[in-house]
């Protein structure tokens, strides 16, 4: 399975949510560590899910690549 760059596709789900291009957000690295986000989706293979706050969402990022933007799937 081809694993995508979760750090890039958080950015671009709360940039759709926020009706902006990704360069118009403030940069993710200042609400929350990419390489603990990295880390986890690099290697942790049991179920989780990861939850922060990134501009004014909560965004759920899960094991099995999904991204959840105040509660609604990003596509």
């Amino acid at each position: 399975m081809v694993r995508t760059d979760i750090v890039a596709s958080v950015v671009e789900a709360v940039a759709s949510a926020e009706g902006v291009e990704p360069v118009g957000l403030e940069p993710l690295h200042e609400y929350i560590d990419p390489t603990r986000l990295e880390s986890r989706y690099e290697k942790e293979r049991s179920e989780w899910h990861f939850v922060f706050h990134y501009a004014d969402y909560q965004v759920t990022v899960t094991h099995d690549e999904q991204i959840f933007v105040d509660g609604e799937l990003y596509r």
